[in-house]
């Protein structure tokens, strides 16, 4: 990858250069310090990138000239991931490790054990924070395409979703191999449902498995919520998605 990699939404963008948005620009210039010619690439959090050469770079703003496209390397699954809140900080690491292991969208998840305060503490201040964790997030790990962040919402909603549910619960579920094994169905779209610190109530489990869910278990240790998403997500894109290799005219199934 190029030099520095910037972020500029697609309406910055024209067939020949990209501007960047105030606060890429003030950093580009204030603290990267980049230069008139240097490489670069930019994205336009839609899914596509592009390699480029700085072409102004000053108080008055970052302009770049595009040079040619740049490889995707977004998963072919289309994968949410319900994520029980948690307190900040973790639930800020969540939303990191999720995005660099390639999950389409994020939606923080009320459940019965989430703490009440932590509902209400998802103010418009707190999701534009975690919009910028994602952003900050999909420029280091080489994305093109941005991990919105939805706005909390109750597990019963999700359930009528379209896509092959998993709810990772600490019991009264099936091994993780037992369920690759079962399902055979092409699945390019998955929700990966992941409880509180804790736990899910036995009412959760009973609404999931008769929604459809697989309710899937984690192995004999107990895992932090926040480390129980990043191996849901990984478990996910190892069997659907790009962490194994797919001959590209292969159906994608289990």
């Amino acid at each position: 990858m190029p030099g520095h990699r910037f972020y500029a939404p697609l309406e910055n963008f024209t067939d020949k250069e990209a501007r960047l948005p105030d606060d890429e620009a003030h950093h580009a210039v204030h603290v990267l310090r980049v230069r008139v010619g240097e490489t670069a690439s930019v994205f336009d959090g839609q899914g596509r990138a592009f390699r480029a050469v700085v072409a102004e770079a000053s108080k008055r703003g970052v302009r770049l000239a595009l040079a040619e496209p740049l490889p995707s390397n977004e998963s072919p699954l289309d994968l949410t991931l319900a994520a029980a809140i948690l307190k900040a900080d973790k639930f800020e690491w969540v939303i990191q490790k999720a995005v660099e292991l390639g999950v389409t969208r994020i939606i923080p998840l009320i459940a019965r054990y989430v703490e009440p305060g932590l509902v209400r503490s998802v103010s418009s201040d707190r999701l534009d924070r975690w919009a910028r964790i994602s952003r900050e997030a999909t420029k280091q790990c080489g994305r093109s395409r941005l991990t919105p962040i939805a706005t909390p919402r109750p597990m019963p909603d999700l359930l009528a979703a379209q896509g092959v549910k998993f709810f990772f619960t600490e019991r009264d579920g099936q091994s993780w191999g037992r369920v690759v094994k079962s399902i055979d169905a092409p699945a390019l779209s998955a929700i990966a449902f992941v409880g509180p610190e804790g736990g899910w109530s036995d009412d959760e489990r009973e609404q999931a498995a008769a929604g459809g869910a697989w309710l899937v278990t984690l192995g004999p240790r107990i895992l932090r919520a926040e480390t129980a998403s990043a191996l849901a997500v990984g478990l996910l894109q190892s069997a659907l998605g790009d962490l194994v290799e797919v001959q590209a005219s292969s159906p994608r199934s289990l």
